[in-house]
């Protein structure tokens, strides 16, 4: 029964890595058709380039390297700010700012927007009792950000 015992643990190995082997394959076409070839991580050109794209409704997470390069002064270049609660990407033409896309921090919402263009945009980034109001202008052409912590939202008074 040596012989036949050896045969039988042979064949059931071949049989263990075979259906491994299958079911590797199946879970890379299933992945492959679910999450598709667009799950791959972006370069910081593919970023730049979607930002400059992206439609006025959309919100992206922008990078806290974000700045816009020197360049012509025909095309305002969108620039990403980092500010508490969140991020943003604005953008300055004609002396107006325009919020291009924001994304809150975790556990962040967003409210009170007024996108622009104006002389001044602001958002407001929430979470639970803490509110920041972002106010963002156009300085030298460049959108700059001013951030406040807004106190009066729940009509109750300081620690008195």
């Amino acid at each position: 029964m040596g012989r036949r015992g050896v045969l039988i643990a042979v064949g059931w190995l071949l049989a263990a890595g075979a259906t491994a082997a299958v079911a590797t394959f199946a879970l890379d076409v299933v992945g492959a058709g679910i999450l598709g070839p667009q799950n791959q991580p972006l370069s910081q050109d593919d970023v730049t380039r979607a930002l400059a794209a992206a439609p006025a409704t959309s919100s992206v997470v922008v990078p806290t390297t974000t700045a816009a390069a020197p360049s012509s002064s025909s095309a305002p270049a969108p620039r990403g700010l980092t500010v508490p609660g969140g991020s943003l990407v604005a953008e300055c033409a004609g002396g107006q700012v325009t919020l291009r896309s924001w994304s809150p921090d975790p556990g962040f919402r967003t409210d009170d927007v007024s996108r622009g263009p104006a002389a001044s945009a602001s958002i407001k980034f929430k979470n639970g009792g803490t509110e920041n109001v972002t106010i963002v202008t156009c300085v030298g052409g460049e959108p700059r950000a001013e951030s406040v912590a807004d106190d009066h939202h729940g009509g109750h008074g300081g620690d008195g």
